[in-house]
């Protein structure tokens, strides 16, 4: 298996911009999901910000977890094998669905261009939406880097 990537992306455009690269270019797998796997997962993420139709964590777990995505913006890296609530860990696919893959670039372009104000946030309290789009920046460069691209 290849070693993973660390990449260090600042907007959800360039987010967009590897999507269709590792889509159009192909890849080798660095971790247990392939593309179309990150697609589902991180378009239910940014989905949950946008609509808000996810259970809030208790307050004392938001307050926590605060610190632990502030931490993540900061660094531009996330923990490998954190947890997750089921709605994100994606079915088991051998193959790409190009339908997941284009609904997660829809997905990071309604969250690019969304203006707010967004719904309280399942994670944590007080994020801006500026911050928001930045945790979906990171938290794409976090699962995309176990994808290798074929092409330069």
């Amino acid at each position: 298996m290849a070693d993973r990537r660390y990449l260090d992306f600042h907007s959800l455009d360039e987010v967009i911009a590897e999507v269709q690269r590792l889509r159009d270019g192909g890849y080798t797998t660095a971790g247990k999901w392939n593309l179309s796997q990150i697609a589902d997962h991180l378009s239910e993420t940014v989905r949950i910000g946008l609509d808000g139709d996810e259970k809030r964590l208790p307050w004392i777990l938001r307050k926590v977890a605060w610190h632990v995505l502030a931490r993540a913006r900061r660094t531009r890296k996330m923990l490998n094998g954190a947890p997750t609530i089921p709605r994100l860990v994606p079915e088991p696919l051998e193959a790409d669905d190009p339908a997941k893959i284009d609904n997660l670039i829809d997905s990071l372009e309604e969250a690019r261009d969304f203006r707010g104000p967004l719904p309280p946030y399942v994670l944590c309290d007080g994020l801006s939406l500026e911050e928001w789009k930045d945790l979906m920046v990171v938290h794409s460069q976090h699962h995309l880097g176990f994808l290798i691209p074929k092409s330069a």
